[in-house]
C-alpha cells in the first residue's frame, strides 16, 4: 500500500497534469478562435457537479459506490482544479454584471470554505485525541452537567467530614465559573488552554493552607479540572466541525444554482448570435 506522503505526491503530480493539459487546451480553443468562455464554463460547472455530489455520496452510505474516503480525496483535489479553471474563465478579473459578480462571491466562499474545512478537519481531529476521550457532541451537555454535580457534591463532603471550607470558598469564589457550559466560540475567543491554567493556578494558592485531607481534595478536584478541559476542547472541536458546513453547503447549492441561470443565459445568448 502506498503511504500517505506517497499518495499526496501521486495525486498533486495528476493534478498539475490536468491543469497543464486543461491550461493548453484553453488556449488551443483561443487559437481556434472558439469561445474559450462558454467551453471553460462548461467544464467548470461540470467539475461543480461533480464535487456536489460528495454531499450525497455521504447521505447514502449503504449503496456500493465508491468508497467515502476515495470521494474525499477526489473532492480536494478536483475542487484545486476548479480554482484554475475558474481563473481561467474570469482571467481572475473582477467581473462587471451584478449575476456575474454574485457567481464569482460565491465562488470564492465555497473556494475558501473549503480549504478551511480541509485544515479543520486535518487539524482539530489530533487536538481532540490528545485532550482526552473524544465524545459526540450532543452527549457533552449531559456531561458538563454531571460534571459539575460531581464537583459541588465532592466539594460539600469535604466541608462537611474534613472542615475545608477553604476549598469551598475557592470554588464559589474562583472555579465555579470554569465548571459552567461554555458556548463554542467563546471557548476559541478566550483561550481553553487559559482557563485551565487560570484553575491550577488557584488551586496552587490555595494548597498551602490545607492539611493532608484537604489536599486529598484538592488533587481530585485538579482531576475534574482537567475532565472540564477535555469537554471544553471536544465541544470547541466539534462545533468548528460542524459551523465550516453550515457556511459551504448552504453557499454551494446558491453557487449551483447560479451556476446554472449563467450558463443558461450564456448559451442562449451564444445561439443568438
Amino acid at each position: 500500500m502506498k503511504t500517505l506522503a506517497g499518495r499526496r505526491i501521486s495525486f498533486t503530480t495528476i493534478l498539475l497534469g490536468v491543469g497543464i493539459g486543461c491550461y493548453f487546451l484553453w488556449n488551443a480553443v483561443g487559437v481556434a478562435l472558439r469561445p474559450q468562455g462558454i467551453y471553460s464554463g462548461i467544464a467548470l460547472l461540470v467539475l461543480m457537479l461533480a464535487l456536489t455530489l460528495f454531499n450525497a455520496r455521504k447521505k447514502l452510505p449503504f449503496l456500493p459506490l465508491i468508497k467515502a474516503s476515495h470521494w474525499t480525496q477526489f473532492h480536494i483535489y478536483t475542487g484545486f482544479l476548479s480554482v484554475f479553471l475558474f481563473l481561467l474563465h474570469t482571467g481572475g478579473s473582477w467581473p462587471s454584471g451584478g449575476l456575474e459578480t454574485g457567481l464569482f462571491v460565491l465562488f470564492w466562499i465555497v473556494s475558501i470554505s473549503g480549504v478551511a474545512g480541509l485544515v479543520i478537519t486535518r487539524w482539530l481531529p489530533g487536538v481532540m485525541a490528545r485532550s482526552g476521550e473524544s465524545l459526540t457532541f450532543e452527549n457533552i451537555p449531559k456531561f458538563e452537567t454531571r460534571l459539575r454535580r460531581e464537583v459541588e457534591e465532592m466539594v460539600c463532603q469535604g466541608e462537611e467530614e474534613f472542615g475545608a471550607s477553604a476549598i469551598g470558598e475557592l470554588y464559589i469564589n474562583k472555579l465555579s465559573d470554569y465548571f459552567k457550559p461554555r458556548f463554542g466560540p467563546t471557548l476559541f475567543m478566550g483561550r481553553i488552554g487559559r482557563f485551565r491554567v487560570r484553575a491550577f493556578q488557584e488551586c496552587d494558592k490555595v494548597a498551602r493552607y490545607l492539611d493532608d485531607d484537604g489536599l486529598s481534595i484538592l488533587n481530585a478536584l485538579r482531576k475534574k479540572i482537567d475532565l472540564k478541559y477535555n469537554l471544553d476542547v471536544q465541544k470547541a472541536a466539534q462545533w468548528m466541525l460542524r459551523f465550516w458546513l453550515f457556511i459551504h453547503i448552504p453557499v454551494t447549492y446558491g453557487l449551483i444554482i447560479t451556476s446554472l441561470v449563467h450558463a443558461w443565459i450564456a448559451l442562449a445568448f451564444t445561439s443568438s448570435r
